[in-house]
């Protein structure tokens, strides 16, 4: 259990430079810091949060109340970044020299600015398309399945689910995003179905879970249609396929 929680820990981390010098602060705040008030902020209540995340028992009952892939949050409650800036502004205050302190500065910041990565390299930074900052198709899908006065529920690809409750939510996923995280996996049959291609499967269980709408990529348009689902549109390749039998009416 110690190994998973610091395997969490390392996954967290990331490059690994702005814990070290979250560590090295906290360290400087302890031997120079005198405040009463301000150590409690920024030292010992950090090291209680470290302290308890660290903590089997902590896991386990995190893990009885939520799912265990997210026990990361609770390493949001360090304030790293206030610890960071404090720490940092407190050193530089104690110098005296202007032309020091200015170079203090500028290397801090150098040194804060290259200890992590670029956030606009990652494959999920994408250009915005819209004012919602999501892309278009999900906007253009959810605008054609939105029914006034009523929920719908609609399966989505595995790219699209995140943002479609974002944007209206009003549709319903009938297996949503715990699925990218791998969780309960197993309880839904229906999503099972959707992997296996089983036509009628997806249809009956579709039809019992009242799913209206089922929506596929580009190109994996179904050769034989699900039983009582017909194709309902096609926008920028995805494909929305909607149960006749189940009433979309409010």
């Amino acid at each position: 259990m110690l190994g998973t929680i610091m395997s969490v820990i390392k996954s967290y981390m990331g490059t690994g430079f702005v814990t070290v010098v979250f560590l090295l602060c906290l360290a400087y705040l302890a031997f120079t810091e005198r405040d009463k008030v301000k150590r409690c902020v920024f030292i010992y209540m950090p090291l209680v949060v470290i302290i308890v995340f660290l903590c089997p028992l902590t896991y386990k009952f995190y893990g009885k109340v939520s799912e265990d892939v997210t026990y990361y949050r609770l390493l949001w409650l360090i304030p790293v970044t206030p610890v960071i800036a404090y720490a940092s502004v407190s050193y530089l205050t104690g110098i005296k020299s202007g032309k020091k302190k200015t170079l203090a500065s500028i290397a801090l910041a150098l040194f804060l600015a290259f200890a992590g990565k670029l956030m606009y390299t990652s494959v999920h930074m994408v250009d915005a398309e819209n004012v919602y900052h999501m892309p278009q198709v999900v906007v253009d899908i959810c605008d054609t399945i939105h029914v006034d006065g009523r929920e719908v529920r609609a399966a989505m690809p595995e790219e699209l689910m995140q943002f479609v409750r974002q944007y209206d939510p009003c549709i319903c996923l009938a297996y949503g995003r715990q699925y990218l995280m791998g969780i309960y996996a197993e309880e839904n049959d229906f999503r099972d179905a959707m992997i296996a291609r089983d036509t009628e499967l997806i249809g009956t269980l579709g039809t019992v879970r009242e799913v209206h709408y089922i929506i596929v990529r580009p190109g994996e348009e179904f050769e034989e249609l699900p039983v009582n689902y017909e194709e309902y549109a096609r926008i920028d390749g995805f494909i929305i396929y909607k149960n006749t039998v189940v009433s979309t009416s409010v």
